[in-house]
């Protein structure tokens, strides 16, 4: 599959990560040629330079970070950022712990992984309130929640099947009562009717067969007990207790960014295609439509009381609960920190 297709399948790699290891190395590639990594170094204009390195490449899940930068978000904070291009090979946690990152974008089951294995990192905000994993079928013949996959043909590629297992731990259900069928990363098979259901990414596959007028439907692991924080920001303990100012205005400017593309989808579509994605080959449908979907993950009642990025107490302590059904023994206070948010 060509990026301009399938944009972001490949991230599905990096999934499954209640079972993999969080800090196997890997280079970052780099989204701007002047990124070094400095933090601190003070530019001509009077900003400090920071580097942010991305969980991902550069796509509309981005969207925040590049309004952020293209309208002056962050140098109203007193920020000057560099992004370095997540992927496949790379270890964020370990970009981060380096020294070559301030911050990072991530998930909170990496992230909790990492410091099981001594990372000394907190996670101090996150984009998405709900984990993107869903179930996606058709709109004619729908599946709506867990039970309904009993006796269903459900696509599961082999770095989900972690994941797919636990939400049916949570759910009380028989592995043995699905037709588990092994799959890839493309929704075709849901398209073609090869399957009944398949396990993606609601900002991901989905966006990519509405683009080409297939309705679909979804259901979100995430309103069935799958409690997980996705695409949050971390940073290391020394970082949060050391230097809170620069995170706050850090946070603060991508809160703006994606306000404003909550507000105007097309800003994060247009950003992406034309500027910080532009070398990708994104599908420009495609990004628009990734664009007005990542809404339904990253806003709720609790981030309307408290604001974007929000970390709530309640939901804490579930993703908490579901690190540990997973086998990941960590707290809440291992994990997370609202030092940071408390400042905005």
């Amino acid at each position: 599959m060509t990026p301009a297709t399938s944009p972001l399948s490949r991230r599905t790699l990096l999934r499954g990560a209640l079972g993999l290891g969080a800090l196997a190395l890997g280079g970052p590639a780099v989204l701007s040629a002047c990124a070094s990594g400095a933090t601190n170094q003070v530019a001509a204009d009077g900003t400090r330079a920071m580097t942010y390195q991305l969980s991902w490449l550069p796509t509309t899940e981005h969207s925040g970070s590049w309004i952020a930068s293209d309208r002056g978000f962050y140098r109203d904070g007193g920020l000057s950022v560099e992004f370095l291009n997540g992927g496949p090979n790379t270890s964020r946690e370990t970009v981060v712990m380096s020294g070559k990152a301030l911050v990072g974008g991530s998930e909170a089951d990496v992230v909790a992984k990492a410091i099981t294995q001594g990372a000394d990192l907190k996670i101090i905000g996150t984009r998405f309130q709900k984990s993107p994993f869903c179930i996606l079928s058709l709109a004619d013949t729908p599946i709506k929640s867990p039970q309904e996959m009993v006796g269903k043909k459900i696509g599961v590629a082999a770095a989900n099947e972690t994941v797919f297992n636990l939400l049916l731990k949570i759910n009380n259900i028989d592995p043995a009562s699905i037709d588990v069928v092994p799959v890839q990363f493309d929704p075709a098979p849901v398209a073609n009717r090869e399957v009944d259901g398949q396990v993606v990414f609601v900002i991901n596959e989905p966006t990519q067969l509405e683009a080409k007028g297939i309705d679909t439907h979804t259901f979100l692991f995430a309103d069935h007990g799958y409690t997980l924080f996705s695409g949050v920001y971390f940073a290391k303990t020394q970082t949060v207790r050391e230097n809170p100012e620069q995170l706050s205005a850090f946070l603060l400017a991508e809160r703006r960014g994606w306000e404003a593309n909550i507000a105007d989808p097309q800003l994060g579509a247009d950003l992406t295609v034309n500027v910080f994605g532009k070398d990708q080959g994104f599908d420009r449908a495609q990004q628009l439509v990734e664009s007005r979907t990542i809404p339904q993950i990253m806003v709720t009642p609790d981030t309307n009381a408290g604001g974007l990025l929000t970390l709530p107490p309640a939901l804490m302590e579930q993703n908490i609960k579901t690190l540990n059904t997973a086998g990941i023994a960590v707290t809440a206070d291992q994990l997370f920190t609202t030092s940071i948010l408390d400042r905005l």
